[in-house]
């Protein structure tokens, strides 16, 4: 003969609500997507297996990290424009009015 097996706690809707610290309408909503409840007429009843399934639906997805971004290469051209720009001899100020004292002559 097999012994029968023990029956956890049996909620009511309003207490499971209580102590996953949810709506119970949104309780109801995702218990009875996710088949974690049973029904007796119009009460919803659960037990303690339901309720930590129901937890487990709402936990968080594990995140995965971001992948590093790669760099992408400076052709040599573009390093050669770069550095041309950069040793190039910048006109001042000053150049500008030794052009126009020349231009007077």
């Amino acid at each position: 003969m097999t012994q029968p097996t023990h029956l956890d706690t049996i909620y009511t809707a309003d207490e499971a609500a209580a102590r996953l610290r949810l709506s119970n309408r949104a309780l109801i909503k995702i218990a009875r997507k996710y088949g974690c409840c049973s029904r007796f007429g119009r009460d919803y009843l659960f037990s303690e297996a339901d309720l930590l399934a129901i937890w487990e639906v709402l936990r968080a997805p594990e995140r995965e990290p971001k992948p590093k971004t790669v760099k992408a290469h400076t052709s040599d051209f573009r390093l050669y424009e770069s550095l041309q720009k950069l040793t190039a001899k910048k006109k001042g100020s000053g150049s500008r009015r030794s052009e126009e004292s020349n231009a007077k002559k």
